[in-house]
């Protein structure tokens, strides 16, 4: 059990938290939802000790274990992959380091018998005591975890140093999941996961004997993992007890019966405050006029919160390209002895929504930079439809955004003359308004960062959109909102996103790149998911 009783969390006047009081019982799953920048994370943090609340306290019991995953994790240096991920477990570690010792011994001739004879009962003793203390399961649990987690088994034993971000990401998530905290606090777990990753995390998950709370932003993660629902609003927190789905719907209704109650409120003090007017220099009628003020003074307002500003995506009607875009012709890709790809062949007509799949590293963004002729095949061609005006936003757009220029002006350079006027207009409908355009863009978080690349893009002509993540740290709204554009656009996209519900609702055509083969499915996402849990595999 682990519990928050009375706490405010300020910075300056603003309040993150605000005398709040919230229980997470044994076993729990628990979606903690909202906005971007209304405080998930702080509260996680807050809940694990990182954070100390301005007033009142963290209740748990003594010997209860919490574990937290940060959304960015400090890089590890100087250690293996599977001593950190083990690290905690010293006691098994150091026997498993001693075993490790007595085998490399006892794999080079001895020809003193007895020596042999005491390094085998000293390698029995120790295989027995690695036994007793969990070693054997604790390994086999390691290597269920780093497999799940998509870590390729020989690379095991590399050093952290080595890993990008998302992987060292990964790292700590498989560190923590080892060390089964009895709750657990997730802060954005399936960020760089891809989608078989995240489906092995739900199974974890759903069968994990302890307490888990998590921030995500993948709505079919959060439906199937967790039936309870807390949103943060304002400083306050709201409970549905329900699934992401649950809360949305609940969330509407419990709104629509507070603006129902809000009006009969408006028209009661309407008529309360005709009558105070009407007879207030009415001497008889003084006692009736004094009651209905008191009334008036002591009666609770109902506020009805303003809803929050989203986001406006309409990508431009586009002009009308020949009806093939793009064709390949016996693509192939290496990086000297490492193939990525080789004879890929496939068409993308007009009007066609192309999701590009396979596990990180399989070739998925070396792809598309191919398709947008950033970067050169190994073989083959990439033949451009006729009229076909490509826009391309990389995976790594956010790490071009660190200089010193605004919001306003990075808009303004990747601008033409005839949507510059309109730039602040774009800005506002992407959340960027007032003085907040003239904020530093190496200041900007994930998700504005985001926001920003998909603005830049209506900065231009274009009727091919090749999108490299861009559902990348939005909120969950937010994706909602590009994938209903997307839905609207009559113009041809391909794009890469590990949201399932967003390549549900989106993708008409998949486009799989796995061990090197590339292969064409003419299918929706929904129908290739089925086809590859049922016959793919």
């Amino acid at each position: 059990m682990l519990a928050l009783a009375g706490v405010t969390l300020a910075y300056g006047d603003r309040r993150i938290l605000d005398r709040v009081n919230w229980n997470v019982g044994d076993g729990d799953r628990v979606a903690l939802v909202g906005p971007n920048g209304e405080g998930k994370s702080t509260l996680l943090k807050v809940a694990c000790g990182v954070l100390l609340p301005s007033e009142g306290e963290i209740i748990k019991p003594r010997n209860q274990t919490v574990g937290y995953l940060p959304q960015n994790v400090m890089q590890t240096k100087g250690e293996r992959l599977w001593d950190h991920v083990l690290s905690g477990h010293e006691e098994i570690l150091a026997a498993g380091e001693e075993l490790h010792a007595l085998e490399e011994k006892l794999a080079c001739p001895i020809e003193d018998k007895d020596k042999m004879d005491r390094l085998l009962r000293r390698y029995g003793d120790m295989q027995e005591n690695f036994d007793r203390i969990g070693g054997y399961d604790l390994e086999t649990e390691a290597a269920r975890i780093l497999s799940g987690l998509g870590f390729p088994k020989k690379r095991w034993h590399d050093l952290t140093d080595i890993w990008s971000g998302g992987w060292q990401v990964r790292i700590e998530l498989a560190r923590l999941l080892l060390r089964r905290p009895d709750t657990l606090l997730l802060d954005e777990p399936t960020n760089y996961l891809d989608l078989e990753n995240i489906e092995w995390l739900e199974s974890f998950l759903l069968n994990y004997p302890g307490a888990v709370v998590l921030v995500c932003h993948d709505r079919v993660f959060l439906d199937r993992v967790t039936p309870r629902t807390t949103e943060i609003e304002r400083g306050q927190l709201i409970e549905y007890r329900g699934n992401y789905t649950f809360y949305e719907r609940e969330k509407d209704l419990r709104r629509e019966q507070l603006e129902a109650t809000a009006k009969h409120q408006e028209k009661r003090i309407e008529l309360v405050e005709r009558f105070i007017n009407r007879y207030r220099a009415d001497k008889k009628r003084a006692k009736q006029v004094q009651s209905r003020i008191k009334m008036l003074e002591k009666m609770e307002t109902i506020d009805v919160p303003v809803y929050r500003r989203r986001l406006e995506v309409r990508f431009p009607q586009p002009p009308r390209s020949g009806k093939d875009v793009l064709r390949t012709q016996n693509l192939s890709k290496a990086y000297d002895s490492n193939v990525v790809f080789s004879n890929a062949q496939f068409t993308i007509q007009r009007g066609d929504r192309v999701a590009l799949v396979g596990l990180n590293g399989a070739g998925k963004s070396t792809m598309m930079r191919i398709l947008n002729q950033r970067e050169e095949p190994t073989t083959g061609s990439v033949e451009i439809g006729h009229n076909v005006f490509p826009a391309y936003m990389a995976q790594d757009h956010a790490d071009n955004l660190v200089g010193r220029q605004t919001i306003l002006e990075e808009m303004e350079d990747g601008s033409s003359p005839e949507t510059r006027a309109n730039v602040r207009g774009l800005l506002g409908a992407f959340l960027f308004s007032g003085d907040e355009v003239l904020k530093p863009v190496r200041v900007l978080s994930g998700g504005e960062k985001t926001r920003l690349g998909l603005a830049k893009l209506l900065c231009s002509e274009f009727n091919l959109l090749l999108l490299d993540e861009p559902t990348n740290h939005l909120d969950l709204i937010s994706k909602e909102v590009l994938s209903e554009a997307m839905e609207a656009y009559t113009g041809t996209v391909v794009f890469v996103s590990h949201d399932r519900r967003f390549l549900r609702r989106v993708a008409t055509k998949v486009i799989e790149i796995k061990d090197g083969a590339v292969t064409e499915y003419p299918w929706p996402y929904e129908d290739y998911e089925w086809y590859m849990h049922h016959e793919g595999k």
